[in-house]
């Protein structure tokens, strides 16, 4: 008997090119014969970009050679309705019996949107449209990494789940019991078996090195290896299986004397030193810097690269100039620590004042392009890989140069930090102010799940006072239904790391309890289907909140409402200004970055109308990392790029929109620190129209 299709996940930090290498394994696997699902968990699909095909949620058979291809992008809300859907019976009668709530109060809180649902459903969902074709592979895009490795951890959420569900059907088992009238099973005991097997069959899934196998896919950037040796690290105490690192782009040695290309080639040469160094051992795979493939045909070459056989890349020869820093096609002394850094306090402020009026002029054409003047909040956002993290940094350094009085945290959500590596120091989720000293720039990387972990200790004091003070209900009521909450609480939300980025954000832009507000936060977000549902979050926090209150004092002959419903009106009234400020052109505003590719332009096309419909204000869209050189190589990429930014003016002239367009230059080796940050903000230009 088959025991099932292998299961093959590309996983890696955004932008590294996880989705074109999937689609191209599964043409090269479907093409050796096999009959294949390829299928994309991240929430902003770019997979029919990368086949060339319009995708929905349902499998579509695409053309090959020989064997089978089939395409899908996963739909996570239909995919949670149609879970819910089969179980609902049976979860309302497990709350019924074992809560006080009635059946309006359950299909209010089972009608309520999730956030989180990707990740919550993806496994699930995943597994689901596996067995319903016999596919002997089943290759899977994922989200990038932070997310990825939370989609890895749902199959405990599941058991979790089906724990506390247990839990609050212990009481209706207890009181059978008690009354001497014995218990058997039946549905409701059956739907709490069946979710704590869902997650157990998946959790020995992604162990099994049988069936399922990750390979890592990552750039040969420093950012990109870092994040990798805490990936790989990640996903190997899980137990799940790396089958091989695939190292995309890789520039090969310029065909003549190029500034640019050698000084890349040297800081790539650098970085995969660093990541054999990290992950000593591992199989690397290396892929040569090409034009992103699209379709069926474009991607045959590359499938056939990523199955072939392993083999080692010759060294580059390298020109000496290389070891220089070239953002774009000039050559600037590489960044050092400035040699007047150990003198006395005196000389360093009598030189302040002069120095921070040059950099507020140096600042005031990129601050000016972003800021208004009632700016509170400005978002960075787009694609993943695409250089968010850097262009908020050298932002953020601009904006706090130019009006030095404003307070400015720049506050990273994604879960996959980069902030303290760009800024080249040490950042926490403790505020931390940015160490140059000479601006009021304060730096923060939110730890979500430390964030849960001090609500849930919060909340469960609230619930003990809660029950402390019942003033109806026998004995049992009020053991087994303070066991529930406690249950519940400790169920960490799927949506932990965007739900805790939206309470920080509330506290950072308004005033609290003993504690200054920032006059100005720059938000750095994880990839654009995250992002999109933290700015959709603030109304669905808010339906929860409702809900819960709704049912508090429905209930409050029962229980003293206390601390308890304070939070949550307290927490109501933050997610309304903030909702409110989101939708201010004048205070909150997002920056879109992008670079000169095909999918990265089609997704931010797919972004800047999605910021529209949630009324959001786009001041400009920065293309990052374009390329300046004279060798064949650069003037084939520049032409490439070329291209990609008419498409975008095109797109702002049909559109007839107001952004303006930015472009930053690459960088070789990538900018990193306070001073190299500040050098490459000002190499950036306003395209023409």
């Amino acid at each position: 008997m088959k025991a099932g299709p292998r299961f093959l996940f590309f996983a890696g930090k955004g932008g590294v090119g996880k989705t074109t290498c999937a689609a191209a394994a599964a043409v090269a696997l479907a093409e050796r014969g096999a009959r294949v699902l390829v299928v994309s968990t991240d929430p902003a699909h770019s997979l029919g970009d990368a086949l060339g095909a319009k995708l929905g949620a349902a499998p579509r058979r695409l053309t090959v050679r020989r064997g089978a291809l089939y395409a899908a992008e996963l739909a996570a809300d239909p995919a949670l309705r149609r879970w819910l859907r089969a179980r609902r019976p049976a979860f309302r009668a497990v709350a019924e019996r074992g809560t006080y709530l009635d059946d309006e109060d359950i299909d209010r809180l089972l009608d309520l949107s999730l956030p989180g649902v990707d990740e919550l459903v993806g496994l699930v969902e995943l597994r689901r449209l596996a067995e319903g074709g016999t596919y002997d592979e089943v290759v899977v895009d994922t989200a990038p990494t932070g997310h990825t490795l939370r989609l890895l951890r749902m199959p405990e959420v599941l058991r979790r789940l089906a724990g506390v569900l247990d839990d609050m059907h212990a009481k209706h088992r207890y009181l059978f019991e008690s009354l001497g009238r014995g218990y058997r099973p039946d549905f409701a005991d059956e739907a709490i078996a069946a979710v704590d097997e869902e997650g157990r069959g998946l959790h020995e899934l992604l162990r099994d090195p049988g069936r399922c196998a990750f390979r890592w896919v990552l750039l040969p950037e420093p950012l990109s290896v870092a994040e990798t040796a805490d990936g790989v690290g990640a996903l190997a105490e899980m137990g799940a299986a790396v089958e091989e690192l695939v190292v995309n782009r890789v520039t090969l040695p310029p065909d003549g004397s190029c500034v640019p290309c050698a000084a890349r080639v040297r800081a790539e040469r650098a970085a995969l030193a660093d990541l054999r160094g990290a992950l000593p051992g591992r199989p690397v795979r290396l892929l040569p810097e090409a034009e992103a493939p699209v379709g069926v045909v474009g991607l045959r070459a590359l499938g056939r690269r990523l199955l072939g056989r392993l083999s080692a890349a010759p060294a580059a020869r390298v020109p000496a100039s290389a070891g220089r820093a070239v953002h774009g096609g000039s050559a600037a002394p590489a960044a050092r620590a400035p040699a007047s850094a150990g003198r006395a306090v005196r000389v360093r402020r009598n030189a302040q004042p002069r120095a921070a009026r040059a950099r507020r002029a140096e600042a005031a054409p990129l601050a000016s392009q972003l800021a208004s003047r009632g700016l509170r909040l400005l978002v960075f956002g787009g694609k993943g890989g695409v250089g968010k993290t850097t262009c908020a940094v050298a932002a953020a350094l601009a904006l706090a140069d130019m009006r030095p009085r404003r307070r400015v945290l720049l506050l990273s959500a994604d879960p996959a930090h980069s902030l303290g590596d760009a800024l080249d120091m040490a950042v926490g989720d403790q505020v931390v102010r940015v160490t140059d000293g000479s601006s009021r720039l304060w730096a923060r990387e939110l730890d979500a799940d430390r964030a849960f972990r001090v609500r849930r200790d919060h909340y469960r004091t609230a619930v003990d006072d809660l029950f402390g003070s019942l003033l109806r209900g026998a004995r049992v009521d009020a053991v087994y239904d303070r066991a529930v909450l406690h249950d519940l609480i400790d169920l960490a939300p799927p949506g932990l790391d965007e739900l805790f980025a939206l309470l920080t954000l509330g506290e950072a832009l308004f005033a609290g309890a003993g504690r200054a507000p920032f006059d100005l936060v720059v938000l750095d977000t994880a990839p654009t289907g995250h992002t999109l549902r933290l700015l959709e979050l603030p109304a669905t926090a808010l339906e929860w909140v409702h809900a819960l209150l709704a049912i508090l004092l429905k209930y409050r002959e029962a229980v003293a409402l206390g601390d308890l419903a304070a939070d949550l009106l307290q927490t109501a009234r933050g997610l309304k200004r903030l909702q409110a400020l989101l939708r201010d052109p004048g205070g909150a505003r997002f920056v879109v970055v992008t670079r000169a590719a095909t999918l990265p332009r089609r997704e931010t096309e797919r972004l800047l109308v999605a910021l529209g419909r949630l009324r959001m204000a786009v001041p400009a869209v920065v293309v990052d990392a374009l390329t300046a050189g004279t060798c064949r190589r650069c003037r084939r990429a520049a032409a490439a790029e070329a291209r990609e930014l008419a498409a975008l003016r095109g797109l702002r002239s049909r559109k007839r929109a107001r952004w303006a367009m930015l472009l930053a230059p690459a960088s070789f080796p990538p900018p990193r620190g306070v001073d190299a940050l500040r050098r490459w903000s000002r190499t950036w230009e306003g395209a023409s129209a």
